[in-house]
C-alpha cells in the first residue's frame, strides 16, 4: 500500500489527520508530521526519511505549501529516493480523495490523481438570486 505523508507548518498536518480519521476512519500507512518551532529542518528531514524507509510501495508526500521548508525537505528526499513524489498546497478533499484511490493506484498515478483532486476540490461561494418579478412576466406571455 503507497504511503501517505502529510507535512506542514505548526500542527496543521496532525489536524488534517485528525479530520480524516473523523470522517473516514483510521487508515494504515498514513502519518502526520509537524513542523513545528520546536524542530529543525535537519530533524524534520530525519523523521521523513525513516518514513520513507519504512515504506515498501512508494510514498506520496502531501504538504501545506509549495516552496515551504516541508515542502522543500521532502522535495529534496524525493530526489535520494525512488517511488516517492512530493505534493504542495494539499487541503482536506484531496487527502480523503487520494486514501480512496490509492489501493488501486501506482504512486505516479496517485501523485496526478491528487494533483487533480486538489485543484477540483477548491469551490467558490455564489449567491444566485432569481428575479421574482421578470420570471412572473415571463409566465404571463
Amino acid at each position: 500500500m503507497i504511503k501517505i505523508l502529510i507535512t506542514g507548518h505548526g500542527k496543521i498536518s496532525s489536524g488534517i489527520l485528525s479530520s480524516v480519521e473523523l470522517i473516514y476512519g483510521v487508515s494504515e500507512e498514513l502519518v502526520a508530521i509537524d513542523f513545528t518551532q520546536e524542530i529543525t529542518p535537519e530533524i524534520l528531514e530525519d523523521k521523513i526519511e525513516k518514513e520513507i524507509l519504512s515504506s515498501k510501495d512508494g510514498v506520496l508526500i502531501l504538504s501545506d505549501i509549495a516552496g515551504g521548508t516541508p515542502f522543500k525537505v521532502a522535495s529534496i528526499l524525493s530526489l535520494k529516493h525512488e517511488n516517492v513524489k512530493v505534493i504542495g498546497g494539499m487541503n482536506l478533499p484531496m487527502v480523503l480523495e487520494t486514501l480512496s484511490e490509492r489501493d488501486y493506484s501506482t504512486t505516479e498515478k496517485l501523485y496526478n490523481f491528487a494533483l487533480e483532486m486538489g485543484r477540483e476540490e477548491i469551490k467558490g461561494f455564489e449567491l444566485k438570486i432569481k428575479n421574482k418579478a421578470s420570471d412572473d412576466f415571463e409566465d404571463e406571455i
